[in-house]
């Protein structure tokens, strides 16, 4: 049985033309739910409950487009944003905390936890408040920095922690792979076991096995794959010792871009090294 988003991803998507382009599909999105908003405005104030959750899957849509080209990603997955609370008066301090929670359906889509302002004034230090527990390589501050400032700081706008945590858990997986190359190529046992208790241990870890779908990934052969799925594959890969195996993992992940590679970038066995 099809479900409700797989419906809604094949009716907007049979709008692109034969051919079509990822921006093609970003810009029937944004077209079709900017309508749908427009229609809501018409009715007068209505409900701003219910603008809230059209938001946020509206947000959800484009996002997820926005980052599956910068990952690589050749399927459709949801679960990406969700909405802010509307425009917030002019103020010298806008709090990234809301107090909002979803739920149902919504956490479906927008992810659990609370609901946190992408453009508040405290951004960065909830931000890192609440993802601090994720463990980076030593070395690798500029990929966590990357992961923390990935969504754009737009008004109106708002992430979920569970979401957050999830795609920084993620980010934070890439880099214990960049660092288990990295000790590999330069012959350190040491650092290269520490990375590799990480990487099984990462297998567990609730941001990664919890904030997961088996659908989240429908390739273009059909396949229908967690959108975490690699995790595992890489972790046996560098428990073996094979180097390979990691580098294919990474390549396969559909989450690991180059701003978090920064020496597997550089690896002529990468699939993707180099390529932008």
């Amino acid at each position: 049985m099809r479900r409700p988003d797989d419906e809604l991803d094949a009716l907007l998507l049979s709008a692109v033309p034969d051919g079509g382009v990822p921006e093609d599909e970003a810009g029937i999105f944004s077209t079709a739910w900017a309508r749908v908003q427009a229609s809501l405005a018409d009715e007068g104030e209505g409900d701003e409950f219910r603008r809230r959750r059209l938001d946020l899957i509206a947000d959800r849509e484009v996002s997820a487009r926005r980052r599956r080209r910068a990952a690589r990603l050749a399927s459709v997955t949801l679960a990406v944003a969700v909405a802010g609370a509307g425009t917030a008066a002019a103020t010298d301090f806008f709090s990234t905390h809301t107090g909002e929670h979803l739920s149902g359906w919504e956490a479906d889509a927008g992810g659990t936890g609370e609901v946190l302002n992408l453009d508040g004034t405290d951004r960065g230090q909830v931000f890192d408040q609440v993802t601090k527990d994720i463990p980076f390589p030593i070395g690798y501050e500029a990929q966590r920095d990357y992961a923390l400032g990935f969504y754009p700081a737009e008004s109106g706008h708002a992430v979920t922690e569970g979401t957050l945590r999830s795609f920084v858990a993620r980010m934070a997986v890439c880099t214990w792979a960049d660092a288990w190359v990295a000790a590999d190529g330069a012959g350190d046992p040491a650092a290269r076991q520490a990375a590799t208790t990480t990487l099984v241990s990462s297998v567990s870890w609730p941001d990664i096995r919890d904030n997961d779908d088996p659908d989240n990934i429908i390739t273009e052969t059909g396949q229908h794959l967690s959108y975490n799925y690699w995790v595992p594959l890489l972790a046996e890969g560098a428990r073996a010792g094979n180097r390979q195996a990691v580098l294919d993992a990474v390549a396969d992940s559909y989450a690991c871009s180059y701003q978090v590679l920064p020496v597997i970038d550089t690896v002529p066995d990468y699939r993707y090294a180099g390529q932008r």
